[in-house]
């Protein structure tokens, strides 16, 4: 209930407001919020995709990144970035719908383990024995999530499209395979180059706001 209670405060335009908590709908509390027209993004690519400018797409981009912006000024992690958790409104912005928000505090000696794997950031499948480490999510595993929707946005495609099974996913991240770059469509050389950097070790991924800004110039570019 404490996350409930920390989502029901953020005030932002790219995250998606929490009205409240409902008992009535089975065995677990629901969360009402406003509805999104145009469902999460992974719906909104396989729907529009061949539609979509590259300044929409970018808008999109933008708009992840300002409400991740918001959180991590917070101190808080959103911790479940995925297609899934991204939803498009009516007039095609994007809104980050409810994660694990967790704040830095709250990860301290606790372990995580990703549902989300296509998107999921290879320091949170790492097994450590010693007593102050953990697995838990850190506002740059957010950013390494950041560079799977980039690449969902940009190719059309899910994170390691070419592998059916998650199970076999989780095999290749613990390898250090990281997603298959495109063919068609093709990702330009820079826009492939902002993804990589995500994908680095987590302490030289990009803090959050240089990725609003690049998102943003990119967006303006094409407009």
């Amino acid at each position: 209930m404490d996350d409930f209670r920390k989502w029901k405060l953020l005030r932002h335009d790219n995250i998606l407001s929490l009205c409240r908590i409902t008992y009535g709908f089975g065995p677990v509390p629901a969360i009402v919020s406003p509805w999104m027209s145009n469902g999460s993004l992974s719906t909104y690519l396989d729907e529009h995709y061949d539609g979509l400018s590259g300044a929409h797409k970018f808008g999109l981009l933008a708009d992840v990144a300002a409400g991740l912006q918001y959180l991590h000024s917070n101190e808080m992690a959103h911790a479940d970035l995925t297609g899934s958790n991204v939803l498009i409104n009516s007039d095609g912005r994007a809104l980050l719908d409810y994660g694990l928000l967790t704040t830095c505090s709250d990860l301290n000696g606790t372990s995580y383990i990703r549902s989300n794997v296509r998107w999921a950031a290879p320091e949170l499948f790492e097994v450590s024995h010693a007593k102050d480490a953990s697995s838990s999510p850190k506002l740059e595993s957010d950013i390494y999530s950041f560079g799977c929707i980039t690449y969902q946005v940009l190719s059309g495609k899910r994170p390691y499209y070419n592998i059916c099974s998650d199970n076999k996913v989780v095999v290749a991240i613990l390898k250090g395979v990281k997603p298959k770059r495109p063919d068609i469509p093709a990702i330009a050389d820079r826009h492939w180059n902002f993804i990589e950097q995500c994908w680095v070790e987590s302490s030289q991924r990009p803090p959050i706001a240089d990725v609003r800004d690049l998102m943003c110039h990119y967006r303006d570019a094409m407009c």
